[in-house]
């Protein structure tokens, strides 16, 4: 209640000292209710926050598309020695593991 009311500064101080979650609604009520220059800050901030979320999202996901490739490419390797070891024909392998000729001979 004290800090609905904001009548007293030293119950405000207090509570917020107790509860991270009225610290957090003071300083939301200071940015709507401060200086525009404050607001452009504390926009700023939060802006600066946000973009840094976005690019580690964005690394993440690119990072699991780049091992996703590399994952499938080793199977497709590893499919294509099972296959040269029973004897089959490189041609098939081709189509069966999208590899290159080349690639399936530099594997015998």
């Amino acid at each position: 209640m004290q800090f609905i009311s904001q009548t007293n500064p030293k119950g405000v101080e207090l509570a917020m000292k107790q509860n991270k979650e009225i610290k957090k609604a003071n300083d939301e009520y200071e940015y709507l209710t401060g200086e525009a220059a404050e607001r452009r800050l504390a926009f700023l901030r939060d802006k600066a926050i946000r973009d840094e979320k976005s690019i580690r999202e964005g690394a993440m996901e690119e990072g699991e598309a780049k091992g996703r490739k590399e994952g499938e490419r080793k199977k497709q390797i590893e499919i294509a020695k099972r296959l040269l070891k029973l004897g089959i024909d490189i041609e098939d392998i081709e189509k069966a593991t999208e590899l290159t000729k080349e690639e399936i001979e530099n594997l015998k």
